[in-house]
Formats: structure tokens, sequence, C-alpha cells
């Protein structure tokens, strides 16, 4: 129980505040500061009643040294500890300790280990080792500068778990290493382990395009192989997602075989970092999407076939992805710097209080991701942490892209020092993200939502004007969109054609957008049109079209896996931890869809093939790229710019007669068409999407 009768503060270099609970207050109080050798006057400057307490603002001029403990005494001999408070949000704080070199967590080799921890406000850190079958060791660590405390141990330390031991605020707390790369089960420990022995990557990454030349597929570990009517032998793990000659129950490919097949170019992995909301030990005990950040440098042992061996955990995971790249898959890595799961126990906090978060002005976690705290990305050292996590997943996983979740809580400066780190290492490693405007306040000027998108160029956004233009209202479903029936926005739909970005619509470039009808939250495509009508021949049909709309539109195509064989949530719209039997990819979907989904393969291989997809200034666009609607409210979109191609997008079933011209061929087509015997006009009558190509018939 704290007994104390005050509880003072350091809030800058040069000031302190104290708060007195009012029945301990007098008026005629005097405080001094007491520490490292010195007694320090304090002017009381501000009297501030806060209701049931009295704040105290008292200025002093000292240095301070703040790894030295430090009480605030009063006139009555009383003291209190002075606890670290806003003095950490300060800039002069962030710059006094912003350590830039790139060796915090451990540096291995067979000789020694060298381990670093950065903690300005300690007033002592201790190492706790485990070597193997032994008990723990605890030993000192010594502070050296920038805020970062150093322990060199010269001995083999291979497979050692270790964690540490702070004093901060008046109280010893156990830390595990928030640069860890390797867990033990529960995040209880970190490990110390040799890179160099595990699984080496043979394989480069295959992707040698930019972002608009990207075809993503958005999937679960977890989901894509735990039918259980399939045989993968690996269910739910990293290695059954490189299972090859696995078949659907009436033989068709599955699992790598199949998104080989499909043609796009890289899988989006949902969260595969250490998260919170799992038994990894019990995997079947509870279900998580991964968006509880716990680790984010340690791969999540609920994917791992051996989730208590550190080594497993790495070596399962490379090889996933060094075998997609050897089938010529690039892999894009979602994840999550907005947030952690739990921020009283995340190690910042342990070892910084107040610095890891945004807060308000009554000192509370501001809660704007939803997730009881939002990170302070703009704080040197957190921005530090994100931009050294994306590297090392660069460098040692050879992880081709980020899908950056919630990117408007994150600030621009951190984005774009990334993107250039990124750059540094490879043209073609590909950066976007959710770039919803989430604060109101002057915050929203420095983060990286589309507003600011002429400061973010080279990063993508999910276009959600796109989602709700296509198909219809997320979050009411009664809203019909496009492809849904609503043909109201005729003019709204020609911009999303191309690419937002024509006319400056929503973006600079076209390869800025991401475009989407469907992705792992809210309701699937499907779900979403059966509260609209329970004919599912005319949901099939307006799936087909808001599909070929994604892939067929300027900017860059994103595909929910499922999406091609009408994949169902059962009607669950959030559906992070409702288990296997909503979000398990349903592979009987295949067997009975195999026709659509051969269709969505062939636009897929047609996008590939011909450049007029792929512009991305807004000059090439307006030059190449028209788009007409038609009396019907069907869009003919028509692109010229190496060769000339006719898309027409039909969203009602009425008869319709296009006209295309001389030359011009049927290529591909969701439904048939009847042609002229000069074949310069076709006649329409289904929902669809037609595409015409001057000089072919073949795709």
């Amino acid at each position: 129980m704290d007994s104390r009768t005050f509880y003072p503060y350091l809030d800058n270099f040069d000031e302190l505040t104290i708060i007195i609970p009012l029945k301990n207050y007098r008026e005629t109080v005097s405080f001094k500061l007491v520490g490292n050798d010195e007694v320090i006057d304090l002017d009381i400057i501000q009297k501030i009643d806060l209701g049931e307490e009295v704040k105290l603002v008292c200025s002093f001029d000292a240095y301070i040294d703040l790894g030295k403990i430090y009480c605030v005494e009063n006139d009555e001999m009383e003291q209190s500890e002075l606890y670290t408070g806003k003095i950490v949000r300060t800039d002069l704080f962030d710059n006094v300790y912003n350590y830039k070199k790139n060796d915090l967590g451990y540096t291995y080799t067979k000789k020694s280990t060298k381990f670093k921890i950065w903690t300005p406000v300690a007033k002592y850190v201790k190492l706790e080792l485990v070597r193997l079958q032994e008990k723990p060791e605890i030993l000192d660590m010594l502070y050296t500068n920038s805020g970062v405390w150093r322990l060199l141990i010269e001995e083999d330390l291979d497979g050692a778990l270790y964690r540490y031991h702070v004093y901060v605020n008046g109280k010893e707390q156990v830390v595990t290493d928030p640069y860890a790369i390797a867990s033990s089960p529960a995040s209880e420990y970190s490990v110390v382990i040799d890179l160099k022995k595990t699984y080496q990557m043979k394989h480069n990454p295959p992707f040698k395009g930019e972002i608009q030349d990207a075809i993503i597929y958005e999937m679960s570990v977890r989901d894509f192989t735990i039918d259980p009517e399939m045989k993968f032998q690996h269910k739910g793990k990293f290695i059954g997602l490189i299972e090859k000659g696995i078949k659907t129950p009436a033989g068709h490919p599955a699992g790598l075989d199949y998104f080989k097949s499909l043609g796009v170019t890289h899988v989006q992995l949902m969260p595969i970092f250490d998260f919170d909301g799992v038994d990894e030990l019990n995997p079947g005990k509870s279900y998580n999407w991964g968006y509880n950040p716990r680790q984010y440098n340690v791969p999540q042992g609920w994917f791992s076939v051996h989730p208590n061996e550190p080594y497993s955990r790495i070596n399962e995971l490379k090889q996933t992805i060094d075998t997609l790249h050897a089938n010529n898959i690039s892999v894009v890595m979602d994840v999550v710097y907005n947030h952690v799961f739990d921020p009283v126990n995340y190690p910042f906090e342990k070892l910084v209080p107040g610095y890891a978060y945004h807060v308000d002005r009554e000192g509370i976690y501001t809660n704007v991701s939803g997730c009881r705290n939002d990170l302070a990305t703009h704080r040197k050292m957190i921005r530090k942490l994100i931009i050294d996590s994306v590297l090392y997943w660069v460098n040692e996983y050879k992880i081709d892209g980020f899908r950056f979740d919630l990117m408007g809580l994150i600030d621009f400066e951190t984005m774009n020092e990334l993107r250039q780190e990124l750059h540094a290492i490879s043209n073609h490693i590909i950066v976007f993200g959710e770039g919803w405007k989430m604060y109101s306040s002057n915050m929203a000027d420095r983060m990286a939502h589309m507003g600011n998108k002429k400061v973010l160029h080279t990063i993508g956004f999910f276009n959600d004007t796109f989602r709700e233009t296509i198909k219809g209202a997320t979050f009411d479903l009664k809203i019909k969109g496009y492809a849904t029936g609503n043909i109201k926005k005729t003019d709204v739909v020609k911009e999303m054609l191309l690419g937002s970005a024509a006319n400056r619509y929503l973006f600079k470039y076209a390869s800025q957008s991401i475009n989407y009808v469907e992705c792992h939250d809210n309701n699937t495509f499907f779900d979403k049109c059966l509260a609209l009508t329970k004919d599912i021949d005319l949901i099939h049909k307006q799936q087909k079209l808001a599909t070929s709309m994604v892939l067929l539109s300027e900017g860059v195509p994103f595909l929910h896996s499922g999406q091609e064989c009408y994949r169902t949530k059962k009607g669950v719209e959030n559906s992070f931890e409702s288990g296997d039997d909503i979000n398990a990819f349903d592979w009987g979907l295949v067997d009975l869809y195999q026709e659509d989904i051969n269709y969505i393969k062939k636009l897929i291989e047609f996008r590939k093939n011909h450049e007029g997809f792929k512009m991305k200034s807004s000059s090439d666009l307006l030059q190449f790229a028209e788009v007409l609607t038609l009396a019907s409210k069907s869009m003919m979109f028509h692109l010229n710019n190496k060769e000339n191609i006719i898309i027409v997008f039909k969203p009602l079933k009425v008869e319709e007669t296009i006209v295309v011209g001389e030359g011009y061929r049927l290529a591909l087509s969701s439904e048939p068409a009847d042609a002229s015997l000069d074949h310069s006009s076709y006649v329409l009558k289904e929902i669809g999407t037609y595409i015409f190509i001057q000089g072919s018939e073949n795709a």
C-alpha cells in the first residue's frame, strides 16, 4: 500500500509537479529536492486546485541525472521518490536520448553476446539470464549513453533465455526485450539464437515491378489450411501453406498449387508476428486474427509446428516464404504499428513510462485505434522501433511488401523515412495501408492518411470510396453499390475506374489506389449481397462484376481469399475471434465454382499482359483512358495507350446493343454476347463484364 503523503513527478528538465491529497495540504508547506549528493531548492510557481487534490508546480535550477534516485522532501522531513512524468514527452528528452545505432536487443557471436536496452529513466537494469539447464542468474548492466544500458557476456549463449529487471518510478519490474527476435511460449522470456543456424533462404524475391504491377491476395495462415475436409498435413501452420499436391474433395488443386494457379503476384499474410489472444501450446483453444501486437520481431508460435522451439518458429516461416518465392509468389506482411495489445505491460511502458503512447490533457491513453492505446510514432525511439522492425523483416525474411493497419494513426515522417530505407534495399518492395483520417485535431496534419497523399506519393492507400461505390455501404447492408444495382453515382464509378487519379479525385497517382470490394474486415461481398437479395445466381453475377472492376481498373487490385468463389462468413461482420467454423477457407466452394474461378484467372492474366491497366500519372490517364456512361448506365472503359481495349461493365439485366467499331473482337466476358455480322456491335443481355480488344479474338 502506498503510504506517501504527496506524489512528485518530473515534468521537464527544470520543472516538477507535486500532487498532494487535500487532507495533507498546508498553505505554508515548502519542499526541496534531495539526491545525487545535493540538496536543490524548489520554488512553487503555481498552485492548482484539483478538487480532492492540490497540484503544485515547482521550478528549480539544477541538473537532474535521470539515472539517479531523487526524493522530494517537505519541511516536516517527509520524503517521496521523484518519478518521471511529462518530461519523457518533451522534445528535449526525445533529442537528448535519441539512440541512433542499430544494435538494440542483442548482438550474438559464438564467443560473446552483447545485450543493449534503452531506458533513460531507469535507476538500475539487471539482466536475468537462464543458460541451458541452469538456474536463473541476475547480472548488473552498465549505463552507457543516450539512454542505453549494456552488458557483454563472453561465452556462447546460443539458446539462453533472458529478460530484464528494471527499476523505474519506485518499483522493479520484469521486462522482455522489445527488440527480441525469438521467444519462449507466451512471451515469458526472450531467447538468444544464432541467426546463421536458421534456415538459409535460397530464392530472391521474384517481384521486379512497381506497386501498380502487383495483384495482391489477402489470406490468413490458419484459415487457408484449416478446413477439416482437406488433407493438409500441417493444418493452420506456416508450412501448411507450402504443401504441394493437395487436392480438394473433387480433385482440384488446393493450397500452394491453388494460389499459384490463380496468377496473383503477392499473397498478403494477415499478422504473422507474435500476438495475443491465442494459446500457442493449445492452438484449438482460442482464435484470433492477430491484430494484437505483443512482439513485433518474433514469428507467431500459433502458426508453428513446434511453438516451444524458438528456432522452429523462425525456420518454418523462412521456409514458407522461400518456397513461395521459388514459386514466383511474393509476400506482403500485414503489420500493426499503431497500437499494442497490452499497453501497461508492453516493454516500452515499463522502460519509459508515458513515452510510447499518445495521451490526452489528463495524461490518459488516447483510444483512437479502438484498442485502448495509440502508439506515438513521431517519438524518435518509437519511430526507430518501427523502422528497425520493418528492416529486420526485409533483411532476415526477405519480405516483399508491407500493409499497414490503421496507417492514418502513424505520422507521415515515419512512413516516409521507412519508405526511403526500403528504397535503399530494393525498388520493388511495396508499401500501402489503411489511410483513414482518424484524428480530427491538428494531429491529423502530420498523419499518413489519404488527405496527406501529396507527401506520401510512393505509398498506397486502401480506396474505401472504391469499395463503397462498387459494393455498397459497408455499415448499412441495405445500401447498394454500382455492382449491386445502384446506378446513381456513375460519375464516381468513372473516377474509380481511372484509379481515382485522372482528375485528382482522391489521389495524385493511380498507383496510390488499392482497389478492393472486400477484405478480412466486415462482411464478405457475398454476405453483403445476401442482405439485398436471396437470388444466388444474381449475387454471383454481381460479385463477378465487382471483382472484374477491381482487376481491370487503374490502380492496384486487391482480392480477399475466397472472393473468387463467393466466400461467406455466415453473416458474421467482425469475425476476428469467431473461430474456424466462421473463418476457415471452404475448399468445397472451389469445387462448386471452378468455372467462375477460371474466369478470375483469365482476368488476372489479361491484366498482367496489358500495360494499359498500369498507368500511373494523371496526364497519361487523361490522354490514354476514357470512360463513357451509356444510356443503360453501363460503363464503357476505353484504353488506347499501346493498344485499343474496350471494357463494358454492365450492372443491370437489360438488353442493350454496344457499338465497339470495326476491328474489335470479344476477348473475354463473364456472360454470353451476340455479335453482329461484322463484329462492330454486340447485344448484351446479362449483368457482367465484356472485354473487347482490337485485332484479336483471344485475351
